[in-house]
């Protein structure tokens, strides 16, 4: 392939990379082959000249060989997170949507990481339920097993990084490993929902995972900013189904009945007010604004799972499983089994 120096020419050119020279470059940075000035220089030129979906999709294909295998079925199962990014201060709303989709009896393997570009992260407000979220790939495949759940912590999935962090946090900008982050699940699920910080975004994650095995996906991006469904604005949402990508279309929480709210009415804030956020939409006792938002996300959730066939089904199955308080015992057995799993 030659020298790297060829590489970072090539970007500084603006000239998009070819598949291999992509794959390459990648896998140089995350093997220690790469200085930090050069990593610095390579991730700055790239956002410059504009990652094409075809780079993206090659450095995906790396950090997926490069990441430690969570080896369980993932028949139904899910994902559902976001890139990040989106600065709107929101509590966790795909971390308590994962618990209302699973008490929907949908698998769940949640890939989620500490606050980055926010104050809570979704390994913080687990911590704050009760949850022993940094587990181990041998953990993570028991606990799944016993439970249907399982949270990856990307950092102890992902030692590649090692190499990257410190110099995307010297920084200090948006990078394309933010637009990767969601699409590197340890487990390989091939059912997710992705929130991504903006419309453009939203649209090549979902061509990005069209050039994978993914068999179906929801890339989303709402118009008030949300990297999630909202109930605040219109809602652009992005479908993958066997391979088949569906064109950009708007929804409105209205379409279910749900009202609107404002952004303040969803406002979170440390991991432990955002816990408690969360505990009490499992209990009953949230505000309809905190409670409606978790709902729709969750049936977009659900939905992806392919157990139902039509979203309203899904969503009425999201709906008993917060009225019957089966979100509120997933939690709870999914926090005990963490804990049990940690003490051996």
């Amino acid at each position: 392939m030659g020298d790297y120096t060829y590489i970072l020419q090539k970007v500084s050119a603006g000239d998009e990379l070819l598949p291999e020279e992509a794959q390459y470059a990648l896998r140089e940075i995350i093997t220690g082959n790469v200085s930090p000035a050069r990593i610095a220089a390579f991730l700055y030129g790239m956002g410059c000249k504009g990652e094409t979906v075809a780079e993206l999709t090659a450095f995906v294909h790396v950090m997926r060989e490069a990441a430690i295998a969570v080896e369980v079925d993932t028949e139904s199962a899910i994902d559902l997170c976001g890139t990040g990014g989106d600065h709107s201060g929101t509590f966790n709303i795909s971390t308590a949507a994962m618990f209302v989709a699973a008490g929907a009896d949908v698998p769940v393997l949640k890939h989620g990481n500490a606050g980055v570009s926010s104050r809570s992260g979704s390994f913080d407000v687990l911590r704050c339920l009760g949850v022993q979220p940094g587990l181990n790939k041998d953990q993570v495949e028991t606990c799944y097993r016993e439970t249907g759940v399982a949270f990856m912590f990307a950092p102890l999935f992902h030692p590649a990084m090692a190499h990257v962090m410190p110099v995307r946090k010297e920084l200090g900008m948006r990078t394309f490993f933010n637009i990767m982050g969601p699409m590197l699940n340890p487990a390989g699920v091939r059912r997710q929902m992705i929130g991504a910080f903006s419309r453009e975004t939203a649209e090549n994650i979902i061509r990005i995972l069209a050039n994978l095995d993914t068999e179906f996906a929801y890339a989303v991006h709402a118009d008030d900013g949300l990297d999630e469904f909202s109930t605040t604005a219109p809602t652009h949402v992005f479908q993958l189904m066997n391979g088949t990508l569906s064109s950009s279309r708007m929804f409105h929480a209205g379409m279910f009945g749900l009202s609107a709210s404002t952004p303040e009415e969803l406002r979170g804030g440390s991991p432990e007010d955002n816990a408690m956020i969360i505990s009490a939409i499992l209990d009953d006792r949230a505000t309809s604004a905190q409670r409606e938002i978790v709902l729709l996300n969750a049936a977009f959730a659900v939905h992806a799972s392919g157990i139902y066939d039509s979203i309203q089904d899904a969503f009425y199955a999201a709906e008993e499983s917060l009225e019957a308080g089966k979100a509120r015992d997933v939690l709870h057995k999914f926090a005990a089994c963490t804990m049990d799993l940690q003490k051996t």
